[in-house]
């Protein structure tokens, strides 16, 4: 009751700041923003975001759903509503996507990637429950992004010749400040904003928080992003590696487990699963969880990385990870552990782009985290030396989408974070979209072989 008295209250305010549309907000299994637009009267009035709204997956790309069986429903999440800066007169709500029966919304939908992470993410007090008080445990999965991005004019052109840490100018300031405006009025909570590497590369921190909630977060900070970009007459990219001879664009994944004690005063306890403080180091449980990430990365390659763009990235000397393994400092390793304060030790997953379905990747992730934990995977010593030069003694991550798509087929735990729904339809996009790629010819094929 309580909750629903906080979201009436929530409603009468958007009543009151004029708000006259509603946006339903969901994702299709790239990542993708969809949405239908119902006018806010009936939204509340008619109290019909209980009850949800029809939508046709036939028409959504990836959802795989045949047109004779194409009625799916979207059922609002009360915690993600929230007014557009960008839209004086319009809300969005992320919404869940459920399969209709007689008596309302059923059944979750299997193609819908929120609904997957949901899943993976009940799965973890089975694997981590342990001692006394474990029936009044709780476990989350902590996620913090950074989401790097190119800001381009209408032409395509680098907007700056600036570099790491640079002030940005004066209109690249008044352009990032609108998106830290608007992150603020959606709720979305983020450490740092700073210049990135290459010409007018830009980067967004978040703060920790739940994977659902980051997830949420992510893909409302590239439509922020995008919405605030065309206000200005520019244009803002995820693509992975827009330009030859430069860095390309990653979304590091900071990744952490907590385990919360409740007592009978009501009072809750954090615990970080990643510390442990005898040692003053890694857990057990840390150490495992990232023994996960490497025995699957060539399989969540495909997931994390998932356009044939996207591997034009993952090449040795771009600070982008090309080989399997952790280190403390060490910024060649997929993965390391950032230096700081112990109990917020956390590990860096490093090979993620922003062209990846967030939902998708933290389910993905998550798994192969707690496959580690649940087989005790030793993740071996922590090589700190530079592993793009010199002698390789370590694997290295698929070098192309087709061969991180083979990964994936043949991995069975990264395969049932996704879900056989989702699997299959992943599965048929994305060899679709490399068989395109491959045959078209290119600008790189005019200049190579033109003259020959």
């Amino acid at each position: 009751m309580s909750e629903q008295s906080d979201f009436s209250a929530v409603l009468e305010d958007a009543r009151a700041r004029g708000i006259r549309t509603v946006d339903l907000q969901f994702t299709d299994i790239f990542g993708n923003i969809k949405f239908k637009t119902v006018s806010f009267d009936e939204f509340v009035d008619e109290r019909e975001y209980l009850k949800g709204y029809g939508v046709d997956g036939s028409s959504i790309n990836g959802y795989g759903v045949p047109v004779e069986e194409s009625d799916l429903i979207i059922m609002p999440d009360p915690a993600t509503f929230r007014c557009l800066p960008w839209a004086a007169d319009v809300a969005r709500v992320i919404c869940d996507v459920r399969i209709p029966s007689a008596d309302g919304a059923g059944a979750p939908f299997d193609g819908d990637s929120r609904s997957a992470l949901r899943r993976v993410l009940a799965q973890m007090p089975d694997v981590l429950r342990e001692g006394d008080g474990a029936d009044r445990a709780a476990f989350e999965y902590h996620v913090a992004t950074e989401l790097e991005f190119f800001v381009l004019d209408r032409e395509r052109n680098p907007v700056d010749q600036l570099g790491y840490f640079d002030a940005p100018t004066a209109k690249m300031r008044h352009f990032l400040t609108e998106v830290m405006e608007a992150m603020n009025r959606m709720g979305i909570r983020y450490e740092v904003y700073h210049h990135e590497v290459a010409p007018s590369q830009f980067e967004f921190d978040f703060r920790y928080g739940e994977a659902l909630e980051i997830a949420d977060a992510t893909v409302t900070l590239k439509d922020i992003i995008h919405n605030y970009a065309e206000h200005n007459a520019l244009l803002a990219t995820f693509m992975p590696k827009p330009f030859f001879n430069m860095n390309g664009s990653g979304m590091h994944c900071h990744f952490n487990l907590s385990r919360y004690t409740s007592h009978r005063d009501g009072k809750r306890d954090k615990t970080n699963l990643f510390h442990d403080g005898a040692r003053r180091d890694l857990s057990e449980t840390g150490l495992h969880f990232i023994g996960g990430l490497l025995a699957h990365a060539p399989a969540l390659t495909a997931v994390t990385n998932p356009t044939c763009n996207s591997y034009k990235r993952l090449v040795p000397g771009w600070e982008a990870p090309v080989n399997i393994a952790w280190g403390r400092k060490n910024r060649t390793a997929l993965i390391r552990v950032p230096h700081g304060n112990p109990r917020a030790l956390r590990c860096e997953y490093r090979s993620p782009d922003p062209s990846c379905n967030p939902y998708l990747a933290f389910a993905a992730t998550l798994a192969a985290g707690l496959d580690g934990i649940r087989r005790r995977t030793d993740p071996g010593a922590a090589v700190e030396h530079d592993l793009f030069h010199g002698a390789q003694e370590t694997p290295t991550l698929p070098g192309s989408l087709d061969a991180a798509l083979d990964c994936l087929e043949a991995d069975p735990v990264v395969r049932d974070a996704l879900g056989g729904h989702i699997l299959a339809n992943f599965l048929d996009a994305k060899r679709a979209e490399a068989r395109t790629y491959h045959a078209r010819p290119s600008n790189v094929d005019f200049d190579m072989y033109l003259d020959v």
